[in-house]
């Protein structure tokens, strides 16, 4: 992971990068009922709930954070409890990547 996050110009350092008004190659497309993820090096399409699209919709940008922590050994990916004890770890967010991307959606005409 730390190597993918240098390819990306990123530091798991704890800082936030904002690259939400920069133009580039890097940002979040959201379309109804999924989502992807473009940065160097790093691409992928996620199913997003409908709450965060819609927040993302509104707020033009998304606050991700690509921890350099492995998952708890034998913690199931959708444990709420589990996931808010991870998220919320001190050395989980030191030792993490912070960055601010823009968002992107489709306009029809």
């Amino acid at each position: 992971m730390r190597h993918l996050l240098r390819d990306a110009g990123l530091s798991p350092a704890g800082r936030l990068v904002d690259a939400a008004e920069e133009t580039g190659p890097s940002g979040v497309l959201v379309v109804p009922g999924a989502a992807s993820l473009t940065m160097p090096g790093f691409d992928a399409q996620f199913v997003p709930p409908p709450k965060w699209a819609d927040a993302v919709r509104e707020r033009g940008h998304v606050y991700l954070v690509f921890t350099t922590r492995p998952w708890p050994s034998g913690a199931e990916p959708g444990d709420l409890a589990t996931l808010d004890a991870f998220t919320s770890d001190q050395d989980t967010l030191r030792s993490a990547a912070h960055v601010l991307l823009p968002a992107r959606t489709l306009h029809t005409g």
